[in-house]
């Protein structure tokens, strides 16, 4: 979008305001919604509430409220019922260690995240013999031991051990950053986004959704690989986006906007522009090296190659319209975001993890670090 479109709402308020990309009018898909979300998405929030990851009631309101549900049923539409619930699990337990490292007790705590990071790993590794107090780890373990009884395919097996290690290592990386207030050049923020935006774990789970064997040497083409990395950025970039507006008035520097404009010297309406730019390229090169992709010699792995990257398609499209639609970051403004793209700066706040977040107490927070601590030192 050129500077000479925007329309500011500070024109006739005085409160300063940026204008966010149409990213729904790029979306590589139509959105689709899966049958299964109206009879297990509140199931699964009832799953996650059995291991008290959400002890304060208002906290749990608040997550509850983001709508995880939809959006698993957005990114994995054709799921059947039993890998959906799953899914949903995957999802809840997912955005519940996230938000863990983002805004609870981890939040600057390079320590915390490492060690949490062993104790998930070697759960999801020996999901029904290794035991831990660590609230997160629990539910990992449940959800992992319930994929395998189910079945997954060795190669997406290995593929979300291995892309779940560099999640966690690279949220690790996040929080180190955040902690020193380090802002990474473009290339190399991208690089890291990729990693910690868990994106490559949900293709993997992707795979399970629909019982896909793709054969490794497929998914290594190097056309696929773009459409990964482009499906990718996509989904990461266009959140940072989203979610600036919270994430600047809680003080943090870790996105793509903030990234640009220290590196770029420009305004913030400049870096939406930018990195407005950087998604819009990218939904393009999916579309160019999809239709560039050449046949595997199979009618079975050419026909679970298009269901595979019709997920990534998903993903990017879901991205989009959950984002607009969930109150995660817009809160009761979303319908009016949506239908303007026009977003009111916040003032700045206290940084979260610096202070009591509303509806989780830093008691329990100090309290479920201490039990990561001791989980550690029991597993080792």
């Amino acid at each position: 979008m050129s500077k000479s479109n925007v329309t500011r709402a500070s024109d006739a308020s005085e409160q300063p305001s940026y204008v966010i990309p149409d990213f729904i009018a790029i979306a590589p898909s139509p959105l689709r919604i899966n049958p299964y979300h109206g009879s297990t998405a509140q199931v699964s929030m009832d799953w996650l509430d059995s291991f008290g990851v959400h002890p304060n009631p208002k906290h749990r309101t608040a997550f509850q409220s983001m709508d995880f549900g939809m959006l698993t049923a957005m990114c994995y539409a054709d799921a059947n019922h039993e890998r959906f619930r799953l899914l949903c699990d995957y999802i809840n337990a997912l955005f519940a260690y996230d938000d863990l490292a983002d805004e609870g007790g981890l939040r600057k705590d390079g320590e915390g995240t490492r060690k949490a990071a062993d104790i998930i790993m070697e759960c999801l590794r020996s999901p029904t013999t290794h035991n831990t107090p660590f609230k997160i780890g629990k539910v990992f373990s449940s959800l992992w031991s319930r994929v395998l009884e189910t079945g997954i395919s060795p190669g997406a097996h290995r593929r979300f051990l291995e892309t779940t290690d560099l999640y966690l290592q690279a949220v690790h990386q996040h929080v180190v950053n955040r902690s020193k207030d380090k802002i990474l050049d473009i290339e190399s923020f991208i690089q890291l986004r990729r990693d910690n935006g868990a994106l490559k774990m949900c293709f993997a789970m992707g795979e399970f959704s629909l019982g896909l064997n793709i054969p490794d040497e497929v998914l290594q083409h190097p056309l696929i690989k773009i459409m990964e990395d482009a499906s990718n950025d996509v989904v990461v970039l266009s959140n940072d986006i989203y979610s600036y507006n919270i994430e600047q008035a809680q003080g943090d520097t870790q996105n793509i906007i903030e990234t640009t404009m220290k590196q770029k010297a420009c305004s913030l309406q400049e870096a939406m522009d930018f990195s407005g730019k950087l998604v819009t390229d990218r939904v393009k090169l999916f579309a160019d090296s999809k239709r560039r992709l050449p046949s595997f010699g199979s009618d079975m792995i050419d026909r679970e190659v298009q269901q595979y990257l019709s997920i990534c398609e998903d993903w990017m499209t879901a991205g989009f319209h959950w984002s607009l639609r969930s109150d995660r970051y817009f809160g009761k403004d979303a319908a009016e975001v949506k239908r303007t793209r026009v977003v009111n700066l916040l003032s700045k706040r206290d940084p979260r993890g610096e202070k009591v977040i509303p509806g989780f107490p830093a008691s329990s927070q100090r309290g479920d670090m201490m039990k990561v601590k001791r989980g550690i030192a029991q597993s080792h």
